[in-house]
Order: C-alpha cells, then structure tokens, then sequence
C-alpha cells in the first residue's frame, strides 16, 4: 500500500513537471488599455515593442464592453478587431469599458461592472483582418438629424450589499441633486434623455427631473413594503424628450419628493441624447435614427461606419452630402485620433496547453503557493490538477480585463477541449464590490452576482455561474424558467491571505493523507431549531428516515434544541447543555453536521447555540465535519465588511469545518428543505464502490433542487475534488452462532452470542487476509421513542438509536474476527431489528474498515444461570491503582475504570434503577453506559476511560456503582487528596536538545489541564537582552505541553553565538488569572 501511494506521488510529480514546463512555441501577446471611446493609432514607433518591423501582421483582438454572459463557440478564441493600414500606422477604432447599445433601434446602456477601462490586445496574424472601404452615393436630401449621447453612472451604494447594481448617493425626501453636463448644439430637433431611477420609500415617491429652472419630467415610483424581507426599492426606466433654452445643457436636477421619513431617490444611470444636424458635424461618434440617413461631414473630417464594432467600414466622401445606412457613425479629423500607449507583453500560455486534467484551482498569484501545494497533493491523489493564475485567465481570456465572464469562458474551453474537465476550486475570496469601491477584505477572485439588488429573497452571488459550461448556457435569468444545470462540481475557498490558505491547504491535506480513528467515518449529526411549530425538527426527521432506507449504517446522532433545557435570560434564552452538546459531538468526530432552522453570518439559533467567537474557545478537533447550515446568511462570504462564519470555520487552523455546503443570503424554509432533501439523497451514493467527491455531490444537489434564484445562494465552500472520509474496506458479518455452534435466527436476552467476521474489500471482491489490529462492536437496541421538552412548540416525538446493549473490542487476526457478546435479559421480546457494527483498525498498515447488519432482537430469554456476585470494580488514576488517600496534583486526572464479571456488565439502561455511573463528591451522577467497553473478545471484563474533572483542593470522594446482567450490584467508594491544585503550578520543565546548535524544544508539565492557558516563552542572553519571545494561547491545555520551539534564526538574521543563554517560561490561568514561572538555560555550540 505505501509503495503504491509514493509510485502514484511520483507519476504525478512527473505529470505536474512535464505540464508545467510547456511554455515554449507560444503565441505573444502584447496589451494596452483604454478610457474613452474613439480612434486609436498604432504607430511605427510602437513596432519595436512588438519586436517587428511592419504592420503587415500585426492584429488587435478584443470586445466592446463586458464579455457575453450566454456562452458559444466564439468565446474559445480571440475575437479580431479590424483596423487601417496607413502610412502613419494602423488605425482602429476602439470601445471604452461601458456601452451604449443600439438594438433593434433601441438604445440602451451597458455598464461595465469589473473596471473603469478596457484592455485590449495586439499579436500577429498571418491575414490580419483589415478595414474595408465603402463609397456611397451623393444625396440631394436634406441632412439628418443625428445624436451625440452622453452617459452618467455612479457607483457609490449598493443597496443591500448583494447583486451588481450599484446606485448613487441618496437623495433624501424633499432633496435634490445636481449632475454636471456640458452640451452645446446648434440643433432645433428635440433633446432626449433616458435613464433609471429607483426610489425607497414604504409611501411611494416621485423624481421631479429639472433642465435649469424648467421641469421637463416627473418619473412617479411605486412604494415598497414594511417588512424585513420585502422588496427594498423600486427602480423605473423613463424616456423623455424636451428642448433647453439656449440649447444647450450644463446639468440635470433630480429632486426627489415623498411623505415617508426616511426615504431616498437614488440615480441608477441617465444618457442625454444631444442632437445634431449632419452638415459639417463636429468631431464624434453619432447615432441615426433612419434606415438611411444623409450627411454632409467636411472635405477635412474622415468618416467610418461603426454599426457593427467587428465590421467598420471606411466610407469615402468627397465632402459632398452622401446617403448612409448606418446607425453609428465615427466623425473625425487627424487631430481626433489618439495614441495607443503603455503597450506590454502578456503571459500567453494557456491555450498552448496539452494538459486536459479533472481538477483545475485558479487562484490569484498572490496564492500561487499554496495552490502549487495542493495541486502537487492531488496529484499524488491520482488526480489529474493543474493550477491557473487567475491573471493568466484575464489576459488570454478577458484580453487583459478583470472579466469574470473571461473565467467562465477560459472553463468551457477546458470543458469542451479536454472533456476531462470535473471540478474547478476557486482559491481566494470575492466579493460583490468589483471595483473596491468600498474599501474593506479584497476582491480576489470575483463571485457571480445576480442583476437584482433590491430583493433580499432573489438577490444572490453563486459560483454556480462557472459551471454553466455547456453551449448556450449563460444567461442564467432569474426566475424558474431561466434554471440552468451545472456541467461540473464548484468550490470555493474564500481565503485572503497567504497564511489562511496555509491553514485550508493543510487541512486538506491532512484530511486526505491522515488516519486518525473509523467511529466518526459512519457518523453524522442532524441538528435541529426549535420553535415554528417544530417544522425544523419534522424536516430534519424527514432526512433520518431517508437516511436509514439508504444508509443503514450510519449512526445518527439527533441535536434537537428542543430536547435540551433553555434558560430565560433578559428576554432572550440560553441552552448550555444544547451549546456543550456540539461541542462534544464535534470533539468526538462526525462525517457531517447539517443543521436546519434560524441563523445568520455569525450565529445559529436564537439561543446562540453557536457563535463564531466559540471557535477561540474550541479544542483542536482531530475528525474535521462538512457543514450543511440550511439557514440565513451563515455562509456569506463575499462581504468585504464581514466575516461569515461559515469563512471563520474554514481558516481557523486544526478546528472548525473541512468544508461547508452553505447559504449566503435569507432563505425560505422550503427552499431549505429541497437543497437539504437533495444534499441526502446524493450524498451517501456511491461512485465505483466509494463516496462522491464533494463537486459530484454539489452538482447533483444543486440540479435536483432548482427554484430559480432561491437556491442559487447556496454554495459549496471547499475543496470539490475532495472526498467525505471513509473506511478503506468493510467488515461482513459472517455468522452470529450461540455457545453450540448453532446460528442464531435471532437475539435474544441473556443469549451468548458468537460472532465471525472479516474484513472484506467490496471492489475486488474478495476477503483483506493482511490486516491486523483491533476491533470494536457495538450491538443496538431496536429504535426508541424521544420526546421534545415543547419549549416553544408542542412536544413532538421521534424515533432515534439510543440504547446500546453491548460495546467490546476484539483482535482481528489475518483479516479474520472472533468473539463473543451478551444481550441483556432485560430486552423487548417483540421481534424487531436492532444494529450490530463493527469498527477495525490496522494502526501498522493506518488502514480501517467498518460494516453493520441488522439482527432480529427479541423472543423468550434465555433462563439466567445461577449469580450472585457484583462486578469487580478497580480504580487507576494516572496509571497508578488508587487506594485510599491517593494524593494528586492535578485538577483533571487521566482515570481507567476495570471490571470483571463472569455475566457481563450491564450498560443498556434498559432498567433505570441499574445504571453504570460514576459520582463524584456531590455532584450528580454521570452515566459511564456508552464509555464501557468489553475486552478481549469477550463480555466478562471491561474497562472505562474518562478525565476526571470538576475537582477540589483538599479530599475529594468517587463512588463507582455497576450491575452485572444477572442484576448483582457492587460500589466502589475511595478518597483522595489533591494538593497544590489551588493556583497554577508548573510541575517540571525541560529543554532538548541541550546543548542545541539550530533549535530548542520545549516541554512543560503542569497541574491545570483542561483549561485556557497563556503562556510566554522568554529567551535572554547573559546580559538580560531578550532575543526571542513567543506568546500563545492554549485552548483546553494538555497536562503536558510539548508544542514550543524556538528556532534559532526565527525573527533573525544571524545565529545567536555560542555560549550560555537563560529561558522563562510563564503560564497563567484563564480561569482563575494565577501564573508560575519556570527558567532554565540553553547551552548554544
């Protein structure tokens, strides 16, 4: 197995270095960018960038505006833009980054939303494509009116912080503003003006529009609701045509005017059209009305017809009036034309690429580490990875511009000329303030976001868009009818600086290549709200009974708040156990937690039965879940203000989420249900004998549960390619035989049951001989019956696996297992199933395997034999048997409780009175049921293993009480001292090596483990200069710490020098603020 893993690492190091060494034979690229409008030249002078010595090759490639959101053929190559061949040099007319568009005779504006100039690109063709001239007739009618349109947009608020549609500043209720033009015209022919208005207020409004002191228009805007989730303004288009005085123009008013306090008129956008008669026109571009138009322009003015950006046309003229059918014409004189300046090479690479792998990361340079990291991990996955620098994609893709169409695009051609393309993780954070307008956490790598903003219900940003892969898709409207399905798996890590996507990639990775326990593998969590007349528990039982039909093998731990006490706080309530509960589930290991009910970016259920800032407070976790928050907002990652903490549990190191399938804006309960039914019936189907990778299962979700804008806010926020955990084989029961050798039909009570199993690999078919370790059993009662509390709904009751009738540990030999168990008298003797598991692993080979079965329990019991004899109880505490009056020095002390009895131990519960439980002085009891386990294959010894906690300073008093399965009792009481425990004390300390030539570790042992430490780490030479110090926060401290170091060229530049060199070590107490301090030296050769 290990020789298979290095040989599939080094193939795919090789992969990755021959892929990644292909960058020669490439095309060259070089690009420029432009702010207005107009006609461009490329000079001789610019030739010797470009490093040629004519014009005859050189070609410009581009796209007015914004790339196309609905994809075809086209978007795979450059787009040629055609340009004049003059002595001068080449002349091409080029588009500014916002548009206004002629369509079918109407004009419209389009705004650019990723940058306020456009870049272009400049290369060789073979055939460059070249302007062609046109000479039209002579026209004897009179000259046409044509119009000179001028746009203002302004992009200072976004309404809700979600969507692309930005607007000004608000103008309040009884306001007006002012908005600066300068046109001037010689024209009789009515102005116009068009724009977008959009209004706030619960009452209605009106937008009185002012030329000079004259009201030219009043735009009426309708009222919007007064609720939280109800449309938060109303935007309306006008048109409006009028004449100035003095014809001309210096600026428009809008004064806005409604009865509500507090509302607001904001601009989206407005164009005047300013008219102009085509005799001897001033410089610039126009736009005709009719099919044919006449113009007269002057003898000096050269004139192109740019109707379509792609095909100008030259049209000659003798400066005599001439007939045109264009609808928008380029006037201009050589003084017009500007230059193309800061001319640089691009990165040309990508379309050179032969590598066509299953897992593309893109991400910004700025994290180019950590995404070459986990690329080469994938690789070594078997996975096919590549990693593309997101400004790579701008160049080839976007032509230089930060266009997240041109990432899509750069997508779909992977998709469709490689056809292996599967997932693509986003590597960085976005956000819908394209243009860092805001200011706040960057925009790293942009996030899709829907056109409405103004509708907190369908308002959304989805990564959903890049995988719209296939022709034809794109256009993604917002409604059920413009549903499109997702072509591949999307993911994304929304980190922002190098050192979080350290921590992700690691995370990863230890994830994938760790071994660390199986319990957790075939475990997940339902987490319920409370309250809403209990739909989120009955949505939550609906997944738990689709969820043992299809995956009988999963435990299912229920986290229903409302099984849970609630405290009433100030108008608020609370639920400690509810709070403490996750967090021992989470340090225990679940595969997935999904939760359903109320939330937001930082908080779940009304309780706060988590807050983000609990995460400080959390252990390390060594079986990191995936998240499924099928509620409001808890995943809204791509707010520059906030950090969500859906963000928070991703970054965190060694804690927190492996991934999460979030929301990142309200949502209904419905849609909720849907995404969360769709995430359950995908994720437990199996591709080739084992789990979907996280993009299969996103995919499929997302595609099973269409609802037009509702669940588009939905996201996977990981790692696509990576697969849930899961055992390596399974375990099959072979048979289940009484002491006879007889097999069994079914269990029941005091029945002696003798179980064989092996280990079995479901791909090959065939039984695991090498494998060799230790297995746990588990048999389960049949289903029970809970009950709500009914806190803030009615009780309302359901089925859950509770009751635990045996739990033992076994060797397994040559993948084979053996043993015994005993079923408790205690049993219903109706007949139904019950769950008998198995856990194995081998440590040596780090590989694990896990199966259940459904045995019938119930029937007439077993006659008990002749017992009256309790368990033998014995006592360790710190690998040392108690007697009475044992002394420690710790306030949390490792303890193993043993027992022996020829019956059997009784941890069923089945009898409340007969309970396996521990107290401890007076508090209350703990039940030590679900810690028991048998040993040895066998029920008749066993052994509990816990942290005593919750100690005195002074004598402290145990009482053990167990049950054996004939129901004899025996109590173990003892006292013992602690001592020493009433402030913090470090109990030894050392460092090693010592003598140290490059580095010195640390290693303290102390008397507060468990709680939140502070410690320092001071290191000083002879002369009382500090040369290094460290702080750290420990969260629930081991009673050994063994995690410092101190490198002798961190935070330096130079070695200390040899010689004697003095360290402090200080720790304190969160809990109750006492400190110790130790110190030693460190000899430096």
């Amino acid at each position: 197995m290990i020789l298979f893993s290095n040989r599939r690492l080094l193939l795919g190091v090789l992969f990755f270095l021959f892929f990644h060494s292909k960058a020669k034979g490439q095309d060259q690229y070089f690009r420029f960018s432009v702010q207005e409008k107009g006609l461009y030249l490329f000079s001789k002078d610019h030739l010797s960038i470009l490093g040629g010595s004519d014009f005859s090759n050189v070609a410009f490639y581009g796209f007015p505006g914004s790339l196309p959101q609905k994809l075809d053929s086209s978007a795979f190559s450059l787009h040629q833009i055609p340009a004049l061949e003059t002595e001068e040099g080449l002349l091409v007319y080029l588009e500014g980054a916002n548009q206004m568009v002629d369509s079918l005779g109407e004009l419209s504006y389009r705004h650019h939303h990723f940058t306020d100039e456009l870049s272009y690109l400049i290369g060789f063709e073979e055939k460059p494509t070249r302007i062609s001239a046109q000479t039209p007739d002579n026209s004897s009618s009179t000259a046409s009116t044509m119009y000179k349109w001028e746009a203002l947009k302004i992009e200072a608020i976004n309404l809700l912080n979600s969507g692309r549609t930005w607007y000004s500043d608000p103008i309040r209720a009884g306001g007006s503003r002012s908005f600066g033009f300068d046109l001037q015209s010689e024209s009789s022919a009515p102005w116009k003006i068009q724009g977008v208005l959009m209004g706030a207020s619960t009452s209605g409004g009106s937008f009185d529009i002012f030329e000079k002191e004259n009201q030219i228009h009043t735009v009426e805007i309708a009222s919007i609701p007064e609720t939280t989730y109800g449309l938060k303004g109303v935007s309306k288009h006008f048109k409006v045509e009028f004449s100035p005085e003095g014809k001309s123009m210096s600026s428009l008013r809008l004064a806005y005017q409604s009865s509500s306090s507090g509302s607001s008129g904001y601009l989206d956008y407005l164009m005047v059209g300013m008219p102009v008669e085509a005799v001897n026109p001033p410089s610039g571009i126009y736009f005709l009305r009719q099919n044919h138009s006449t113009v007269h322009p002057s003898s000096q003015q050269f004139m192109w017809d740019i109707s379509d950006f792609f095909r100008p046309i030259r049209i000659e003229h003798t400066g005599n009036p001439i007939e045109i059918s264009a609808s928008k014409i380029a006037l201009f004189t050589e003084k017009d034309i500007r230059k193309i300046e800061n001319i640089t090479p691009v990165n040309s690479s990508l379309r050179q690429s032969s590598a066509w792998p299953e897992l593309l990361i893109v991400s910004p340079k700025s994290l180019a580490n950590a995404a070459e990291k986990l690329s080469l991990h994938k690789l070594s996955q078997g996975i096919y990875t590549e990693w593309v620098a997101l400004e790579n994609i701008y160049e080839e893709f976007g032509y230089g511009n930060p266009d997240l169409i041109a990432i899509r695009n750069f997508l779909a051609w992977h998709f469709h000329q490689g056809k292996t393309l599967k997932n693509v993780l986003l590597l960085g954070k976005g956000t819908f303030d394209y243009k860092g307008k805001l200011g706040g956490r960057p925009n790293l790598l942009p996030i899709y976001t829907s056109r409405n903003s103004l509708n907190p219900l369908t308002t959304f940003s989805s990564d959903d868009f890049f995988g719209l892969l296939d022709l034809g898709q794109g256009e993604w409207q917002e409604d059920r009818e413009g549903d499109e399905v997702l072509q591949i798996g999307v993911g994304r890590l929304p980190v922002i600086t190098s050192q979080e996507a350290d921590v992700v990639v690691k995370k990863i990775i230890d994830y994938e290549s760790g071994f660390s326990g199986i319990q957790w593998k075939k475990n997940f969590t339902l987490m319920a709200d409370d309250a809403d007349n209990n739909i989120h528990v009955r949505d939550a039982e609906s997944h738990s009974q689709y969820s043992l039909e299809k995956a009988p093998d999963f435990t299912q731990n229920k986290l229903y708040l409302d099984l849970f006490e609630q405290i009433a706080e100030e108008g608020s309530q609370s639920s400690p156990d509810a709070k403490e509960a996750l967090k021992k589930t989470l340090d225990k290991g679940t595969l997935f937690l999904n939760y359903i009910g109320h939330g937001n970016e930082t908080t779940l259920t009304a309780e706060q039965v988590f807050r983000v800032e609990d995460l400080q407070d959390w252990p390390a976790q060594r079986h990191l879940p995936l998240w499924i928050t099928a509620t409001c907002e808890f995943g809204r990652h791509d707010s520059p203000f906030i950090r969500s903490a859906a963000e928070e549990l991703l970054t965190i190191p060694d804690k927190g989420a492996i991934g999460l399938l979030t929301t990142g804006r309200p949502v209904f309960s419905s849609v909720n249900f849907a995404l969360n039914q769709a995430f359950i019936q995908t994720v437990f189907e199996k591709e080739n004998g084992a789990f979907q990778d996280l993009g299969s299962i996103f995919l499929k979700t997302k595609n099973r549960s269409l609802n037009g804008p509702f669940n588009r806010n939905f996201s996977l926020l990981g790692d696509p390619s990576m697969r849930l955990a899961a055992p390596n084989y399974e375990v099959r029961l072979i048979s289940l035989n009484d002491p006879e050798e007889m097999e069994l039909e079914s269990l029941s009570g005091n029945q002696i049951v003798q179980y064989e199993a092996d280990i079995w690999d479901p791909i090959a078919n065939q039984s695991v001989e090498n494998f060799d370790g230790e297995v746990t059993v588990q048999l389960w009662d049949r289903l029970k019956t809970s009950r709500t509390l009914g806190d803030e709904s009615s009780p309302i009751e359901f089925s859950e696996e509770k009751t635990l009738l045996f739990q033992g540990e076994a060797k397994v030999e040559n993948g084979k297992i053996h043993g015994r168990l005993r079923v408790p008298s205690q049993i219903s003797t109706d007949l139904e199933r019950g769950s008998l598991r198995f856990f194995a692993i081998d440590s040596l080979r780090e590989r694990d395997a896990a199966g259940s079965s459904k045995p019938l329990l119930g029937g007439e019991a077993i006659p008990e034999s002749f017992d009256d004899v309790g368990p033998k109880i014995s006592l360790f505490m710190e690998n040392k048997e108690v007697v009475p009056l044992s002394t420690f020095k710790s306030r949390l002390i490792p303890t193993e409780i043993t027992f022996f009895d020829s019956s059997g131990i009784d941890v069923s519960g089945l009898d409340p009175e007969k309970i396996l439980s521990l107290q401890l002085n007076s508090n209350p009891e703990i039940n030590l049921n679900q810690l028991f386990k048998a040993k040895k294959g066998d029920f008749i010894e066993g052994i509990v293993k816990l942290k005593l906690e919750d100690l005195v300073e002074g004598k402290n008093q145990i009482r053990i009480q167990a049950y054996d399965l004939a129901g004899n009792r025996n109590i173990l009481e003892l006292e013992f001292i602690l001592e020493g425990t009433d402030r913090l004390r470090i109990l030894s300390h050392k460092t090693f090596p010592n003598p140290a030539s490059s580095e010195s570790h640390f290693e303290i042992r102390h008397n507060r483990a468990g709680e939140n430490l502070m410690m320092r780490l001071e290191v000083f030479n002879l002369e009382g200069k500090i040369l290094y110090s460290e702080s750290l926060r420990l969260v629930e401290a081991g009673a050994v710490i063994g995690d410092l170091s101190w490198i002798f060229l961190q935070n330096q530049t130079k070695y200390p020098a040899k010689g004697t060199y003095i360290y402090k070590l200080a720790l304190q107490s969160e809990v109750d603020q006492t400190m110790d301090i130790a110190s030693g030296q460190i000899v430096i050769e």
